[in-house]
């Protein structure tokens, strides 16, 4: 018997129903990041026996699974469902290990399939996001392997092979079969004779804190999950759900006030990369949770692969501090306002962050499409955040925070609405906004709180600080921080320069020792995703 799962209401709830070296103020490259080992994964194999539960019929290209009775219809082992929110899965009691399959989920024909999720990873412990398609060509499909997303956390974790890991995308012996591929945050079906799949599922495999059975408060949680899919065969395109009854936003005339950052002054060891997390950064910023582009950086990072542009982690962090958030395929309805994904979140009130690639009209030596007033001369794939729309002399124009800007007070811009349209790719959009009913909490863990411990007198031009966490120095070198930020009597945080570990007294703060009156509050990240925090009150 099919189920027909329908779209919670699209206006109260949800939306339902890169990495090339560059020259700063010339490219920004997809998103990318200093190398880190693979993280191990569990071997994991398609189940022998069909699975359980009531086939759901998706009806546009988003589903979301995020209540009890979505969670309930699927296949628990070592799992279950709790009433958190509007519901969650969790580890039954005494398990270290549980895994919840979806039940299959019948899709009108798709090429492409990007799942995203909404956990609670305390200390310890992970999430594996897993899917595989019904796919081929029609009339000989078959089931493809369960093919992963990677492990995900908030918090470094003991993988299977009792090492110390942090977040990743899969390796490829993981992530593709002959049938579909996940390149790092979206599958994608093979074959170039109009290959299609019809059908999915999705598991979720929980891991309890440092390989053991946690308590409830200890557990990992699934909160939401979300599946969208896009098919780019002529005729076959899935559009995003059009409310025929919602307002008229094709002359929408809004521009949300979001805070601007500029990645470009950032840390310079990441800056041409941070694109993603900057954006989220303003996003969350809009939303009241204040945090600086490097710190978003740090928390979205795929440490495998490595980039700070895997669109999934960027959306599960962006939860992790107390939002629901997604990815979806914004692919417009024929005959429509081709923003329209877009416009109903800035009409709720939400900013919206797109995935592009452009270059400046008349740049040669580029395919990007043309896109005037951007701040860089290209981009082969770059993130930007979209907080409204305007029109001037008969012409629309979408308004957005383009991280590229070379100051933060150049980050708005003005870019004409058909031209960005065409940048946009793959029309992948972030959907970050509150959920009251949702439940979501910040699970982020917050910052360790330190003191600044004076070693001796100030010399050579500084005043050097031991930073004491818990009774225990911290070392402060780039060996052990990635990034380290400072905010003055309050302001909008810089980037601070660490010392190279080779020199000595690295493990020291190097506080230049003409620096201005007043206090000084410092953020430093470290390799295992721990940040500390300390103030410093500084008198001439």
């Amino acid at each position: 018997m099919k189920k027909l799962l329908r779209m919670r209401n699209l206006r109260s709830v949800l939306l339902m129903a890169f990495v090339i070296p560059l020259v700063i103020a010339i490219a920004i490259p997809a998103c990318s990041a200093p190398s880190q080992s693979e993280p191990p994964t569990s071997v994991t194999e398609p189940p022998e026996e069909p699975p359980k539960g009531e086939l759901v019929e998706m009806q546009d290209n988003l589903l979301i699974f995020t209540s009890v009775s979505d969670f309930e219809n699927g296949t628990h082992e070592n799992t279950r469902v709790v009433s958190i929110g509007n519901g969650a899965i969790t580890l039954k009691e005494g398990a270290a290990v549980g895994t919840y399959t979806s039940p299959e989920i019948e899709t009108k024909p798709f090429e492409y399939l990007i799942l995203s999720w909404n956990a609670d990873t305390p200390k310890g412990t992970y999430t594996e996001i897993e899917g595989r398609v019904h796919a081929g060509l029609e009339g000989s499909r078959q089931w493809s392997s369960w093919l992963s997303w990677g492990t995900w956390s908030t918090h470094a974790f003991t993988g299977p092979d009792g090492k110390l890991t942090l977040a990743g995308s899969a390796p490829s012996s993981k992530a593709g079969d002959a049938l579909a591929k996940v390149a790092t945050d979206e599958l994608i079906v093979i074959g170039s004779s109009g290959e299609t799949a019809d059908k999915f599922q999705f598991r979720v495999i929980l891991h309890g804190p440092d390989g053991q059975a946690g308590t409830e408060e200890t557990n990992p949680k699934v909160l939401l999950m979300a599946a969208t899919i896009r098919n780019t065969l002529e005729g076959q395109a899935i559009p995003a759900a059009y409310d025929e009854e919602g307002p008229d936003l094709t002359k929408m005339d809004k521009d949300l006030d979001v805070p601007m950052y500029s990645q470009m002054i950032r840390d310079p060891k990441i800056s041409n990369s941070i694109c993603s997390p900057t954006s989220v950064a303003m996003a969350l910023a809009y939303h009241g949770v204040e945090m600086s582009p490097e710190q978003a950086a740090w928390g979205v990072n795929d440490y495998r692969a490595p980039m700070f542009g895997n669109w999934p982690f960027n959306t599960a962090f962006a939860a992790a501090n107390g939002f629901t958030a997604y990815v979806q395929y914004g692919v417009p309805a024929e005959g429509k306002d081709p923003w329209y994904a877009v416009k109903q979140e800035i009409n709720r009130g939400n900013p919206v962050i797109v995935s592009v690639k452009y270059r400046k009209p008349g740049y040669e030596g580029r395919t990007e499409p043309e896109v005037e007033n951007v701040p860089i001369n290209y981009t082969p794939g770059h993130l930007v955040l979209v907080r409204g729309f305007t029109w001037k002399d008969g012409r629309e124009y979408v308004i957005v925070n383009d991280a590229a800007a070379a100051k933060d007070e150049e980050v708005r811009r003005l870019y004409p609405a058909d031209q960005f349209f065409e940048a946009w790719v793959k029309k992948v959009m972030y959907v970050i906004h509150k959920d009251e009913s949702e439940g979501a909490v910040p699970c982020v863990a917050s910052p360790l709180e330190g003191e600044f411990v004076a070693v001796g007198d100030p010399s050579g031009g500084y005043q050097k600080y031991e930073l004491v966490v818990d009774g225990q120095p911290v070392n402060l070198s780039d060996a052990n921080i990635r990034s380290a930020v400072v905010s003055f009597n309050g302001q909008k945080t810089v980037p601070f320069t660490l010392r190279v570990s080779v020199l000595p007294e690295s493990n020291l703060l190097w506080f230049k020792d003409t620096s201005e009156p007043g206090k000084y509050t410092f953020w430093f990240f470290d390799v295992n995703k721990n940040t500390y925090k300390a103030e410093l009150e500084w008198t001439k």
